[in-house]
């Protein structure tokens, strides 16, 4: 658990080549079926017209919220 606090962040927008693309699909694959959910619902009910909005935040947005939730799940509040 301290390795998760005593590491550096990574850095905001940070570029992940497998989430870019395999979108929504790389959060199920880690675990992350809450976040998955949230996007798959997002281009369902734009009519696919978010479709490359979506690949594009979870190709940049991936290493943070995988952090954020391994913190989240060790943390105790």
């Amino acid at each position: 658990m301290a390795t998760l606090y005593h590491q550096p962040l990574p850095p905001r927008l940070s570029f992940n080549w497998w989430a870019l693309a395999l979108g929504p699909f790389w959060y199920l694959v880690r675990g992350l079926w809450v976040h998955a959910s949230i996007l798959f619902v997002l281009v369902f009910l734009s009519g696919g017209t978010l479709f490359p909005f979506v690949w594009l935040y979870a190709g940049l947005k991936a290493n943070e919220d995988l952090l954020e939730v391994r913190i989240a799940q060790k943390s105790f509040y």
